[in-house]
């Protein structure tokens, strides 16, 4: 990230104002909207919002000015880092070309798809955070099994004489109990090589992959933000070739790896029939064959425009229906781990009821 020569402290607090902004980012490309339509120059408005902010807001004046400075030095795109999403940098990259009225356009534009890419974000917490919370909930019961539950049965009744959904918890039990911090360590590796792996990992086998739960997640999420990126740069003149040219300087490896195959298969047959570019595995079944139509269609980039605006509706079912595949699989893990503390606890703790009483009846009888 260019910090244009700021401090260690001013970098932090430019940090933390992009993050305040960008959860206002509709509102705020609708003002710059209205500014350039009424021909204020971008400048003169970042200068306007640091003077205002150092005025209201203090922490925020660094991000505005920031912006002011960037936009003398390059462009809007690169002034909106860390506030834009690469696919809305994407259009911006595109339409400053066009000048100010093509500027006030394109972010009035995004100012639209904000409130339609935030659905599709909801979407995607909603399938990981519920069952995620779950699961730590459910292996901290366990590790309270492990650390208090258990010691008392044992110091009760010897291990090899409880039944056998007890020595299942015994023996889930005493392996977090020896191997708890390694197990930790693996959980929390695999998750950081899963996230990682979502934006860098390509090629073929990923593909494979994407076509499971939870990267088919990832996928349909990217995949209708590229869309949707795209039909926005059609609809403002520049071509589909041009569009995936520009879309390429943004992109992660992940997405890369697919644009430069769609190129190549634009660059071998016709450019017209685009549909079949984009069967690489990026899009959901059920968006690529929405992008097959379009291109058969007697106006195609009017179609894939069309495509474009309503394929956050489409993707928010998608993503909806994967949400509840994760969410069966994890309750389903969740509801194993449960099964085995309560009745590997309770059964034990019945036997051990049993032999209490029968060891009173001997006495009785003696």
């Amino acid at each position: 990230m260019n910090t244009l020569g700021l401090s260690l402290i001013d970098s932090l607090r430019l940090w933390s104002a992009r993050r305040s902004l960008r959860r206002e980012r509709s509102a705020f490309y609708f003002d710059l909207a209205s500014t350039l339509a009424d021909r204020v120059p971008l400048f003169s408005t970042f200068r306007k919002y640091e003077s205002r902010a150092r005025r209201r807001a203090p922490h925020m004046a660094v991000v505005y000015l920031h912006m002011a400075r960037s936009i003398q030095q390059g462009s809007l795109a690169d002034a909106l880092e860390g506030v834009a999403s690469s696919m809305e940098r994407i259009v911006l990259d595109a339409v400053q070309t066009g000048g100010d009225e093509s500027m006030a356009r394109g972010l009035a534009f995004l100012s639209e798809t904000v409130d339609k890419t935030e659905r599709m974000q909801d979407a995607v917490r909603k399938a990981v955070t519920y069952p995620v919370l779950l699961l730590i909930v459910f292996s901290l019961m366990l590790v309270g099994f492990s650390k208090f539950a258990v010691p008392v049965l044992v110091e009760l009744i010897p291990p090899q004489n409880w039944p056998p959904m007890g020595q299942v918890l015994y023996a889930l039990t005493q392996f977090i109990e020896h191997f708890g911090l390694l197990a930790l360590v693996v959980v929390l590796g695999a998750i950081a090589a899963f996230l990682w792996s979502l934006p860098n990992w390509s090629g073929p086998s990923r593909v494979r992959a994407d076509t499971r739960v939870p990267y088919s997640i990832y996928r349909d999420y990217q995949g209708a933000i590229l869309i949707l990126a795209l039909s926005s740069l059609m609809q403002a003149q520049v071509s589909l070739h041009a569009s995936l040219e520009r879309a390429l300087r943004y992109s992660n490896p992940w997405m890369r790896w697919h644009l430069q195959w769609i190129l190549k298969r634009l660059a071998k047959g016709d450019s017209r029939a685009f549909g079949t570019a984009f069967q690489t595995g990026l899009l959901s079944p059920n968006l690529e064959d929405r992008v097959q139509d379009a291109s058969e269609r007697s106006d195609p980039v009017a179609a894939f425009v069309r495509i474009g605006n309503s394929s956050v509706d489409l993707t928010v079912r998608d993503l909806e229906r994967s949400a509840r595949v994760l969410n069966m699989v994890l309750l389903g893990i969740c509801g194993v781990l449960l099964a085995i503390m309560m009745i590997g606890f309770f059964s034990t703790a019945f036997s051990l009821e049993n032999s209490l009483r029968e060891s009173t009846s001997q006495s009785v009888g003696r």
